[in-house]
């Protein structure tokens, strides 16, 4: 029992911060995650910040619309342990893909995560805050259901591994969704760390230290929403310097205005003497590496001739100068979400 009032059930899962437990609320009578952070100073500050970060949320969420998890309470428990009790939600869109065998969702269910994920930015970038650490795991579905078993849609263009060809190929009992892990999220007024992000879905400015702003979550969901779709990570990599030929080789050249705006530190580890493209493949750290970028298809290539709209609005998110990339409520009104696919 947590707080006089929690019933512990299960172990939801465990992070570097501390774990999350299934709880009982006894007196509003609802099961609740509750989320109970580690006895470390700095880990037990930050869940500080979020808590307050989830209120001001809360408070300009009345309706609980925006689709960012909600927050009811906080507590300490035995005076060390800091817990946040939050809304029991489902499983995160990139557990629901491994379970799949990584094969990707059906589209209509990568287009209605692209419009609510969409929505909550413009809801969250609208509190002047950036939520920094956007990747599968840090989306989940809103239901508990059990999942429904269906056909993988796209078996011919995408044909799985040989491990998961006969395993049976679920869909989500609904595809509403919610952004959690708000642990990162950093205020417009906040001091802004200098990396952000899990490297996969890092934009190219911050790993060119030109600064960061809102516009780095929106090239996070266009790398999640190609996976979400192809079941693959888009950028797999593990190194700054090969993340930036990927997403050249994947992509397009960086535009020489975006690349002389590096920062010191970065122009000497990552461009060439006139800053003007990048230091590859002279400084690739193995021919392996230069061999994996050069196998990566264009992200055309990685969708289907009758989804080159969806490819069209990752390219649009995936736009390298960030200056030009889209507002979350621009990006909403692209023609991806007016259009019906059959799958």
């Amino acid at each position: 029992m947590l707080d006089s009032r929690y019933t512990v059930e299960k172990l939801l899962g465990d992070g570097a911060f501390g774990r999350v437990l299934l709880a009982r609320d006894n007196i509003d009578d609802r099961k609740v995650a509750v989320k109970v952070t580690k006895d470390v100073d700095r880990y037990r500050e930050n869940a500080k910040v979020e808590a307050q970060i989830l209120e001001d949320i809360c408070k300009a969420d009345s309706n609980s619309t925006s689709g960012c998890v909600v927050m009811y309470a906080t507590f300490v428990h035995l005076g060390r342990y800091f817990c946040m009790v939050c809304e029991q939600l489902g499983d995160s869109l990139y557990d629901f893909l491994r379970w799949n065998g990584y094969r990707g969702y059906w589209l209509q269910d990568v287009q209605s995560f692209a419009r609510q994920a969409l929505c909550a930015l413009d809801f969250i970038h609208g509190l002047s805050l950036t939520h920094t650490d956007l990747k599968p795991e840090n989306i989940l579905l809103k239901t508990i259901e059990l999942a429904e078993i269906s056909s993988f849609p796209r078996v011919d263009f995408q044909p799985p591994s040989e491990a998961y060809r006969t395993l049976p190929y679920m869909r989500p009992a609904s595809n509403a969704i919610k952004l959690i892990d708000f642990g990162n999220a950093t205020y417009i007024d906040m001091h802004h760390s200098s990396v952000i992000n899990t490297r996969q879905y890092r934009a190219p400015e911050v790993i060119l230290e030109i600064g960061w702003g809102e516009k780095s979550d929106l090239w996070s969901l266009g790398c999640i929403l190609m996976e979400l779709y192809t079941g693959h990570v888009l950028f797999d990599t593990h190194q700054s310097l090969e993340q930036l030929a990927l997403m050249e080789q994947i992509l397009a050249p960086f535009p020489a205005s975006l690349l002389t705006r590096s920062g010191r530190k970065a122009k000497k580890k990552f461009l060439s003497p006139m800053c003007d493209s990048l230091r590859w493949p002279e400084s690739a750290a193995s021919e392996e590496s230069v061999l994996h970028v050069c196998r990566q298809w264009q992200v055309s290539q990685q969708a289907a001739v009758e989804h080159q709209s969806f490819v069209e609005l990752i390219r649009l998110l995936l736009t390298a100068e960030p200056g030009q990339r889209p507002e979350a409520s621009e990006a909403m009104r692209h023609s991806f979400f007016s259009e019906t696919f059959s799958e």
